[in-house]
């Protein structure tokens, strides 16, 4: 628990008891914790090759701080050599930390904006842990280990600053907001990825006033704002939406294909546009949520073996 947390609660629970007030009665500062989890398995070509897994852990506090854990997994699509062609896209793992401040823009009444900006710090290469991880889940599940990791990218420190802007656009005329699309835009800088972003979410279902729309682990903030999954005693608290998303990236470092950048390496030539297409649904009853969605990306690279498709899950719940 960071100190200055600790020092509010402890100040808190004194003001409680020199005012002679149950403890239990003092408010709790709520967190949303989500879980989400990327891989190439959950979608329907079900093909273990280039991003094939992704995991966020990620915790949103009252105050507009998040923080969170992620780990990236990068294969070849032939993964039964040790020695990869060098026309294919490296081994490489990446897991970093992030920290971040976000924040839904009062604009006269209008709270149609939303604001985040994120630091992150961690490392690409074999401290990631990519070929444990991966080679460990498939041998539970009885498929052979991937070969290369031999050839891996090396270690290198990772930073990176990112910062992300939504906008909602309620396009429902009966005033019921049973339709929306949310635009966004999002910077990347650092040894990671340095690429610049946009996206548009159009969804359609009830209460989707509640959500800011679904991310994706690698170019999305992970910030929620606590409103998206507290309790409503004016409306039922049930909401429900499918979604399309489409986004395009315009490119100008990433670690997976390019390779590290202060030390020699394997990499690709690297496509300066992608695109990329996802449908999917959300469920939210009363402070939980769950979201599935597959996703298609056009070549991140220049000798790709066609379109890439993954899929993902998230759960969120309100503590």
């Amino acid at each position: 628990m960071p100190s200055s947390r600790l020092i509010v609660l402890l100040l808190a629970a004194s003001a409680l008891k020199a005012a002679d007030v149950p403890a239990d009665l003092a408010p709790k500062a709520p967190w949303i914790v989500s879980l989400t989890e990327e891989n190439d398995k959950f979608a329907p070509r079900n093909k273990d090759r280039y991003y094939t897994q992704g995991l966020k852990l990620a915790v949103n506090t009252a105050d507009h701080g998040f923080f969170s854990l992620t780990q990236e997994i990068n294969t070849p699509s032939n993964t039964s050599t040790p020695n990869p062609s060098l026309d294919d896209l490296p081994y490489s793992g990446a897991l970093y930390m992030g920290w971040g401040y976000g924040r839904i823009l009062d604009r006269g009444g209008r709270k149609d904006c939303l604001f985040s900006i994120e630091a992150k710090l961690g490392v690409i290469g074999p401290s990631a842990g990519g070929q444990v991880i991966q080679n460990k889940f498939h041998a539970f599940i009885g498929q052979p280990e991937s070969a290369g990791w031999g050839t891996q990218l090396p270690d290198e420190l990772l930073i990176n600053v990112d910062s992300e802007f939504r906008r909602r656009f309620d396009l429902d005329a009966s005033g019921h907001g049973y339709r929306d699309l949310i635009a966004r835009a999002a910077v990347e800088l650092g040894t990671m990825r340095t690429e610049v972003l946009f996206g548009a979410q159009l969804r359609w279902g009830v209460n989707l006033d509640r959500s800011w729309g679904q991310g994706f682990i690698r170019h999305s903030s992970s910030y929620e704002p606590i409103e998206a999954l507290r309790p409503k005693d004016d409306r039922p608290n049930f909401s429900y939406w499918a979604f399309a998303d489409t986004q395009v990236e315009v490119v100008v470092r990433n670690y997976s294909t390019d390779g590290t950048n202060f030390r020699e390496s394997r990499g690709v030539t690297r496509s300066p546009i992608v695109l990329q297409c996802a449908l999917g649904t959300t469920f939210q009853v009363y402070s939980w949520s769950a979201t599935y969605f597959v996703a298609v990306r056009t070549k991140e690279f220049e000798t790709q073996d066609g379109l890439h498709f993954f899929g993902g899950l998230k759960g969120q719940l309100l503590f």
